[in-house]
């Protein structure tokens, strides 16, 4: 399968901070600029919802490379996601795919086409896969659930089930290495006592907040191995960045 040329120069970093959102992309978009700097990309953070539909603001993602055209290649994350600063350069994408981490939740997808379900914190996608981005973009799929009218049962709100819908019916989803985007709040909850115990018990919160601080811990030695940490449910951006250097 055809590689993507790893062209630094043509590449860049995009973070879009739609909202109120300053509290976390103070914190990750220094962090994606350093990086990117590192290895010769660009980055851009995009702050203004540019979306022209009457959609939630997630889908300014998937035409981010209108808002910053002219690129080879484009790394779209969520303000929600901070990268260690000595993260390695990406991975090259077989060209026309669009590149994604699994979500820490495998088993709520129902679609058949959908074969596992990609997060869409961290993106990847050269200028043969943009294409797949407006589609999902102009879909207006953004609920997993039938209740949407879709029926698609495609696991992840807003943007995340239009871009899998689209990626799999297409088969041009490509697995990134998960350390590109672990979700640590969501892991620890799905292969412990599950989502009502953590919204129920703050007990199990802070026994989560303990187990990163514990060097010794399963979690806290995933986290160390990780390149980005998506801080979903993480009401702690501060204490995520400083564990996550």
């Amino acid at each position: 399968m055809e590689k993507t040329t790893a062209v630094n120069s043509k590449t860049v970093a995009i973070m879009i901070s739609v909202g109120d959102r300053t509290h976390l992309s103070n914190i990750t978009f220094k962090r994606l600029a350093d990086w990117a700097a590192r290895h010769g990309y660009d980055h851009k953070l995009i702050q203004q919802n540019y979306s022209t539909l009457d959609k939630p603001p997630h889908f300014n993602k998937l035409v981010a490379h209108k808002i910053v055209p002219g690129y080879e290649r484009y790394i779209i994350v969520d303000d929600d996601l901070v990268l260690r600063i000595n993260a390695p350069a990406v991975p090259d994408v077989p060209r026309g795919h669009v590149g994604l981490c699994k979500d820490a939740v495998q088993t709520n997808t129902e679609a058949p086409h959908v074969k596992w379900t990609g997060n869409t914190g961290f993106i990847i996608a050269d200028k043969l896969g943009l294409p797949l981005l407006e589609e999902a973009y102009n879909d207006g799929v953004y609920s997993y659930n039938a209740g949407d009218g879709s029926g698609l049962g495609i696991w992840g709100p807003y943007d995340q089930a239009a871009l899998n819908n689209v990626i799999f019916k297409h088969d041009k989803a490509f697995e990134l290495d998960q350390r590109w985007n672990y979700q640590p709040v969501i892991d620890f909850y799905a292969k412990g006592k599950g989502w009502d115990t953590w919204r129920s018990s703050k007990f199990y919160r802070v026994s989560f907040y303990l187990s990163l601080i514990w060097p010794f811990s399963k979690i806290r030695r995933i986290l160390n191995e990780a390149y980005g940490i998506h801080m979903i449910m993480g009401v702690y951006p501060k204490f995520f960045s400083f564990i996550h250097r």
